[in-house]
């Protein structure tokens, strides 16, 4: 459950609309009735969504209030989260302070914020606690590096590897 999580995060972080990688290939599948539905109901006035559909989730994207956004449902039509990109200066200030002083060889790449649905027990994320329902993730890279480092912030300004 932690590498599908991890997956559709870093998918998140890499592309807008497909899954790349072992488990994850979005794009066979229709996306479930119920997610369309209660997509419907949960964003009333979006009238433009691009469906996608792994072995997990039903993903919407589209744009709301001038912003890309995804939102993942459940097999149930459950959404469990939303994700969608924001800038770095959005971090708490003490979480910059944090990555400049650690991370001072890396640039940031991209932020996205995570907006957990708590109510719903099969999140995206199950095997990872999270004390607040939102949460940023921030893509760093070195730049002599061909690969990524996140890092999962908490809105108290808390900083952790992800």
């Amino acid at each position: 459950m932690k590498k599908i999580g991890l997956t559709i995060l870093m998918a998140a972080l890499i592309c807008t609309v497909s899954f790349a990688g072992g488990t994850h290939r979005a794009g066979k599948q229709k996306a479930t009735f119920m997610a369309k539905q209660d997509f419907q109901s949960d964003f009333p006035n979006i009238k433009t969504v691009h469906w996608t559909r792994d072995q997990q989730y039903s993903e919407a994207i589209f744009t709301k209030d001038g912003v890309l956004m995804h939102a993942f449902y459940d097999w149930d039509g459950q959404l469990a989260g939303t994700t969608h990109d924001v800038t770095y200066a959005d971090l708490p200030e003490s979480a910059r302070k944090t990555i400049a002083k650690h991370y001072a060889d890396y640039t940031v790449e991209r932020t996205i914020v995570y907006n957990d649905r708590e109510e719903n027990l099969n999140d995206l994320f199950p095997l990872i606690p999270y004390e607040s329902n939102i949460n940023y993730f921030v893509s760093l890279k070195k730049n002599d590096q061909s690969g990524s480092l996140i890092l999962q912030v908490t809105p108290d300004g808390d900083v952790s590897f992800f």
